[in-house]
């Protein structure tokens, strides 16, 4: 008898039986939407998953946005999901998806408020998307000139993990890709400025993005960069390779010793990489950075399609 799932929502039957079980809900959910109680200021952030292995989905769509809620200092709490496939999904493949968001979920504290799961014509693989609310502890405070900037996490596993798939090598550590553990264990020291997550651009694009945005300079060396395991063997400039649960955190020098200190307790190495200086812009290993690039890995995101037993 075939699991697969016809078009459309799905129906009441398989969602109780394959998505229900598995998601960490606040009450019985409702026609058309949800109500829910949110106090203070709220952190929201929305990502996509795609392009990843079946069993990766879950996991990558809760940790994408939850970890922006968290690098602007709030809370996860909340999440709103959309499932959504191609037609003629197997019905156990949307039970791996939403186990595995569950799972991240309750690990987390999280409750899932809404939703839609559902299969339509046009995709050619699995969409994930994730609305992640959460509280404002507090928020970012604007980074000032001889602050120090850190990169906490390896560079380079998740472009190692994209490699093998391309080669359809077997690599199991892709649930260490994510910033959150890090996020949440520094969030509270009050010196911290800011965080950034490394996502597309790599680590250059994280400094770029950060540089930008709040309006300064930063003046980093390539130097202590700790690489994961396998990355000289890759083409392209590793600084710019996918490089998701790397962070860059931007502390006032006072902390630095704390800051590292809570990285240790949960071993993610955490090195000095530059700091704030007085202009405007990124400088790395002495030269100006003037535009964000991509590498050639990057494309293996959107393009990996289950094999064929």
């Amino acid at each position: 008898m075939s699991d697969a799932l016809g078009l459309g929502k799905v129906t009441k039957k398989i969602f109780n039986r394959s998505v229900l079980p598995y998601l960490p809900v606040e009450k019985s959910l409702e026609l058309d939407g949800a109500t829910t109680e949110l106090k203070g200021n709220t952190v929201i952030a929305h990502s996509p998953s795609i392009g990843v292995p079946t069993e990766a989905l879950g996991f990558f769509s809760f940790h994408y946005a939850a970890s922006n809620v968290a690098s602007r200092f709030g809370t996860p709490t909340h999440m709103i999901s959309g499932i959504y496939l191609p037609l003629k999904t197997s019905e156990s493949d949307l039970k791996i998806i939403a186990k595995n968001l569950g799972d991240e979920a309750r690990k987390y504290g999280v409750i899932v408020t809404a939703g839609q799961t559902a299969t339509y014509y046009g995709l050619e693989i699995p969409l994930i998307t994730s609305t992640m609310m959460g509280k404002e502890t507090r928020a970012p405070t604007k980074p000032v000139k001889d602050d120090s900037v850190l990169l906490i996490g390896e560079v380079g596993g998740e472009a190692v993990w994209l490699d093998k798939l391309a080669k359809i090598e077997s690599f199991d550590g892709w649930r260490s890709f994510t910033p959150l553990p890090a996020i949440l264990s520094i969030q509270d020291i009050p010196e911290v400025r800011m965080m950034h997550d490394v996502s597309e651009g790599g680590v250059i694009g994280a400094l770029y993005e950060v540089a930008e945005g709040h309006g300064i300079g930063l003046d980093v060396s390539s130097e202590d960069v700790v690489y994961a395991k396998g990355v000289d063997e890759l083409e392209g400039e590793a600084l710019r390779a996918p490089t998701y649960g790397a962070l860059v955190a931007i502390v006032a020098e006072s902390s630095v010793i704390e800051v590292k200190s809570r990285c240790q307790e949960i071993g993610a190495p955490c090195t000095i990489i530059g700091s704030v200086d007085g202009g405007t812009g990124l400088t790395l290993d002495g030269e100006k950075v003037l535009e964000q690039k991509r590498i050639g890995i990057d494309e293996i995101y959107g393009s990996f399609e289950k094999k064929e037993e």
